[in-house]
């Protein structure tokens, strides 16, 4: 009887196609991951503009300010 997973022919080595494709589906899904992350980052940068804005704002009231009193 055979099992399941068995066959009856050998199992043949990767040729050098077969592994350059495999080598490419790889570098392909650490670029997606890198993606992913940048994109996340991005996002989490957007969210905080305005926040971001703001405190730039007062910084260039206050310097605006120091520089009229000199």
């Amino acid at each position: 009887m055979q099992e399941i997973g068995e066959s009856n022919s050998p199992v043949q080595p990767l040729d050098e196609t077969e592994q350059q494709t495999i080598m490419r589906i790889e570098e392909a899904e650490e670029l997606i991951e890198q993606n992913r992350r940048l994109i996340e980052r991005s996002r989490e940068i957007l969210a905080s503009a305005p926040e971001l804005a703001a405190v730039a704002g007062k910084d260039a009231r206050h310097k605006g300010a120091a520089r009229r009193r000199s």
